[in-house]
């Protein structure tokens, strides 16, 4: 059959993978970026699913409003402007089928072939897949540990500013490295930016899982010219199973966002929404991130410990201070992938680096999960890496 061209640019298959290494019972899996079950709130979902459907099951069950249920939209503002100063209303919040909904959207909205998306180095691998389906070309800005580095960004949009469309940017613990920006570079990278026709899709799916208590304002609370979109999920805090994620930003491209969304799903699962709603009505959510956040800093701490215990000592890693991974460096020359097909047949996966970059990537460069494997997966399945380190790197 003739498959469309945009099939071509999407051969990296390692997120399917990484999906289908979740669905086998026997694999340690550290490839996806999936919160741990044991966190669900079961009994608090169950008790609000019954409540919705006793209190509004016929409203429930019909299809939702395009921009989503019109409570949880204004609790969603009011949380961002309790939490980060901002001033938005629930007219400048769209709901979203998941996060991956409203990156998807956000190229549709942005992005025709051959225009620029900047981002950092390395990214996240679903945003730039769905980015080079719709014929984007990337701007890799150079990054550091503390986020874009100014003076390459200036240089960039100075050299590019015409052709780049849209920035795509991950502040706060960042997918795949866990990198979080400083608040200083963030100011930076919106003093340069805002003299430019450029939007900005602020990824924050990760920005409420923070281990050490810092200043890092998000974007949006900095954007004086209206380019900022926010990007938010309950995936990571809550439950990714309802697949409900928002989109802040101002009125007039929430209004464009609505454009798009009906011809893709007509609208975000009702019942879930008015699920989550009801959730917030009767529960602290904060009290549950408190209690997640404990769980994966217990995880994190562990892995990095047996790692410094097991792994070569030339394989380097960083410590996350948020977010639910770590990104591993081999010695120059190694190849993760050749890595994971080794640690595959032991039945441990994770994703190889070279996927996280829009081109030319580092194969020598991976990234683990810790928040999805029980204690003692995570010490079996580093135990058993390092065993297979010890010899690859030989």
């Amino acid at each position: 059959m003739r498959l469309s061209k945009r099939m071509k640019k999407m051969e990296d298959k390692e997120l399917l993978r990484l999906m289908e290494f979740a669905a086998d019972p026997e694999m340690i899996s550290f490839a996806g970026g999936f919160p741990s079950p044991e966190t669900y709130p079961l009994e608090e979902i169950r008790e609000s699913f019954l409540a919705v459907l006793e209190s509004y099951g016929q409203e429930a069950l019909s299809y939702s409003s395009t921009s989503g249920f019109l409570p949880l939209r204004g609790k969603i503002a009011n949380r961002m402007n309790n939490k980060y100063k901002t001033s938005l209303t629930e007219d400048e919040v769209i709901i979203t089928s998941g996060s991956q909904q409203a990156l998807d959207m956000s190229g549709m909205l942005f992005i025709d072939k051959g225009d620029m998306v900047l981002c950092e180095t390395p990214s996240y691998l679903g945003a730039l897949n769905i980015f080079k389906a719709y014929g984007a070309e990337f701007l890799e800005v150079p990054t550091d540990s503390d986020g874009i580095i100014p003076e390459a960004l200036e240089e960039k949009v100075r050299e590019y500013g015409d052709r780049i469309k849209l920035a795509y940017v991950i502040p706060d613990f960042q997918n795949p490295t866990c990198r979080c920006w400083t608040a200083e570079r963030r100011k930076d990278f919106m003093s340069v930016i805002k003299h430019y026709d450029i939007a900005v899709l602020e990824d924050s799916a990760y920005s409420d899982i923070a281990y050490d208590e810092m200043d890092r304002p998000p974007l949006i609370s900095l954007d004086e010219n209206g380019q900022v979109i926010n990007c938010g999920s309950f995936s990571k805090i809550f439950c990714p199973g309802f697949r409900v994620a928002w989109i802040c930003t101002k009125k007039q491209m929430i209004e464009k966002y609505m454009l798009l969304k009906p011809s893709i799903d007509l609208s975000s699962s009702s019942i879930n929404q008015r699920m989550i709603d009801m959730y917030l009505e009767k529960f602290s959510l904060d009290k549950h991130i408190c209690q997640i956040i404990e769980l994966y800093r217990k995880r994190r701490d562990l892995a990095l410990k047996t790692m410094e215990e097991y792994f070569p000592e030339t394989v380097r890693f960083n410590r996350p201070k948020g977010g639910l991974f770590a990104w591993i460096q081999l010695p120059e020359g190694k190849n993760a992938r050749e890595l994971l097909e080794l640690a595959l047949k032991k039945k441990v996966a994770f994703v190889p680096g070279g996927s996280f970059y829009s081109k030319n990537g580092k194969e020598n460069e991976f990234r683990m999960n810790y928040s999805n494997m029980s204690e003692e997966k995570i010490v079996k399945g580093i135990k058993a890496l390092g065993e297979i380190l010890t010899v690859f790197l030989k």
